[in-house]
């Protein structure tokens, strides 16, 4: 079994029972990260990863909030049991009280039918690995009556939830079939990493192995059900590669060269001249990764951690299991989660209908000599606790993944404690929600390793390059969606029109100069103050009327907005995709993000 680094988080979070579920599903994220593979075990990648979390918390919230209902707000259980369509139909309750029991039926199941069910394509020791680690969870949280009525509704809230989001033979991560986009400005593989070697027989990781292309889930977005958005939510263009009129083409070529030196300059290879990044900046690349890799787990395992330390120091009751805070923290995670859940499904369809290419192919194959670099290297998605180098994560680049989850979970927590009056800010502006945060990639603990990782001894008594402990204060979780969003430009793995639009974030020149941002005398990027920053900016899409917002950050905002708007309900079944349709429906936006609106005007919420 692999031996977790311990975190600096106060082990009195998880005498709280809504913590410790959400504390045994991250666990579950860094277990399947660590012990599957070079593609994972169940429920791997980040918007996979997302999904576990959004169906784990949607049980626990139903199971609590059935049993416990709250008077003091208009948010409902997400299955009722007045729902028209019976598949979105709350169990019975039929004398039931116990919300511990209840909750625990509820998350037990979840990750029980998520994580340890057996699979042709899965390893039977990675089957059994978490099978044990879910058993010994169980056990640290006696008592627990399996056999009571309150842990059987928790039971039956789990199956109606998995029941009503899984759809049956959906193809999930699955890339059978996939061929990359061909040409100028197409995804293809990571020249670092063409191949994975993968073996023939998963038991048999030292047999036989085959070279594999590695596309994560490419026809995920297409087809997963989602799980709260009311309406559809698509993006703008990237710059280049979708012709509208010869005006807007030069006018996005010029964003496309100025990201293009951007990148070139903030996210190179340390060792390479061309690379002007800032020490500090680095760190900020490092401390927002969490690129599913050992010991860490994906993007969303962070933003609960950083959700964690915010909802305890925002408690209302110095009881850990006070019901005042068992409501708060079930409240807010299951939005949390939720949101990041249709982030991830609307940002993997959006990435593989466009299908732009990363910085490190970009650089590379620009037909251009004057700005081509065929031997750059970008500092790179960091392998943290193996004996491997960077990587460029193996899907395609617009939008940033990290930039849209990042701001949908955010950005739900901002609104939630806005409505609880302990905030004041408007929607699209800066928050006083401020917090520190040591990471996993900077603990100390992790490390680049000299020699392959052994999974029987501790990451501390193992022979690598640690990564020195920093720990990390913000003043805002709006200033966190800015850096989180920036980080990957950083890494070099992303553009910045991935995660913004350059105007709403950057310095501009004086005109007449021919770039059209500041950079400061040190060679780096100027940006604009993150407290100042809105993401207003619009643009048009090939495929239908209308502008739209640009990038990941404002697409997690207006996905946020709309799910906690609306209550976090079901997404009704005219807006589940039918897996026939690559980039959508068409047609313009019906709900809170439409055409000509920003975040923005959505601040009264």
């Amino acid at each position: 079994m692999v031996i977790f680094p311990a975190t600096e988080e106060p082990a009195e979070f998880n005498n709280n029972y809504i913590f410790y579920w959400n504390h045994v599903g991250l666990q579950f994220n860094r277990l399947t990260h660590s012990i599957g593979g070079p593609q994972g075990g169940p429920q791997a990648g980040p918007p996979i990863s997302a999904r576990a979390l959004g169906i784990l918390h949607l049980a626990i919230h139903d199971a609590y909030f059935a049993l416990r209902p709250d008077q003091s707000t208009s948010f409902r259980t997400y299955l009722t049991a007045d729902a028209p369509n019976p598949a979105q139909r709350l169990p019975a309750i039929t004398g039931e009280t116990d919300t511990r029991q209840a909750v625990a039926g509820a998350a037990i199941r979840v990750l029980s039918r998520l994580y340890t069910q057996r699979s042709l394509t899965v390893a039977v020791n990675v089957t059994h690995q978490l099978t044990q680690f879910l058993n010994q969870s169980i056990i640290d949280f006696a008592p627990l009556d399996v056999l009571s009525s309150s842990y059987q509704f928790g039971v039956a809230v789990a199956d109606a939830i998995l029941a009503l989001l899984i759809r049956p033979g959906e193809p999930s991560a699955d890339q059978t079939g996939y061929r990359p986009k061909e040409g100028l400005y197409g995804f293809d593989d990571d020249p670092t990493h063409p191949v994975r070697l993968l073996p023939v027989d998963p038991n048999d990781p030292t047999g036989s192995k085959v070279p594999t292309r590695v596309y994560a889930a490419p026809f995920y977005g297409m087809t997963a059900s989602r799980f709260a958005v009311q309406s559809e939510h698509v993006i703008a263009d990237p710059p280049v590669g979708f012709r509208l009129n010869e005006q807007q083409e030069y006018d996005e070529q010029q964003e496309y060269d100025d990201a293009l030196r951007d990148v070139r300059r903030m996210g190179g290879a340390p060792e390479l001249n061309s690379t002007t990044r800032l020490p500090h900046q680095t760190v900020g690349a490092y401390f927002w990764a969490y690129d599913g890799v050992n010991l860490i787990g994906t993007p969303p395992r962070q933003y609960n951690q950083i959700l964690r330390v915010i909802a305890w120091e925002r408690k209302t009751d110095p009881a850990p299991d006070a019901e005042a805070n068992n409501a708060h923290f079930a409240r807010l995670l299951a939005l949390a989660n939720v949101a990041m859940t249709d982030a991830g499904i609307i940002c993997w369809r959006e990435k593989y209908c466009f299908e732009f290419w990363r910085p490190l192919s970009g650089v590379r194959e620009d037909p251009r000599r004057s700005y081509a670099d065929p031997f750059w290297l970008s500092l790179g998605a960091p392998e943290t606790n193996r004996n491997e180098i960077s990587f460029k994560p193996p899907f395609p680049a617009y939008p940033s993944g990290h930039a849209t989850f990042g701001a949908a979970a955010f950005q739900i927590a901002r609104l939630f404690y806005k409505q609880g009056s302990s905030v004041d800010i408007a929607s699209n502006a800066a928050d006083n929600i401020s917090f520190s945060f040591v990471s996993d990639e900077l603990n100390g603990k992790s490390r680049d390793l000299r020699e392959p990782y052994d999974a029987n001894r501790r990451i501390e008594d193992q022979i690598g390059t640690v990564r020195t402990r920093v720990e990390r204060r913000f003043g805002s979780l709006w200033e966190a969606i800015w850096e989180n969003a920036i980080s990957r430009i950083w890494l070099g793995v992303h553009w910045r029109f991935d995660a913004f639009a350059a105007e709403d974030v950057l310095v501009p020149r004086s005109s007449g100069d021919v770039e059209p941002y500041k950079v400061l005398p040190d060679g780096t990027t100027a940006y604009k103050d993150p407290g100042e920053i809105s993401y207003d900016a619009m643009s048009k899409r090939h495929d239908r009327d209308g502008v739209f917002p640009i990038g990941g950050v404002p697409l997690g905002i207006g996905i946020a907005n709309e799910i906690f708007v609306t209550g976090m309900r079901p997404t009704p079944p005219e807006q589940q995709p039918d897996g026939r349709h690559r980039c959508g429906t068409g047609g313009t936006m019906s709900g809170l993000m439409q055409s000509g609106q920003s975040s923005s005007d959505f601040e009264e919420v």
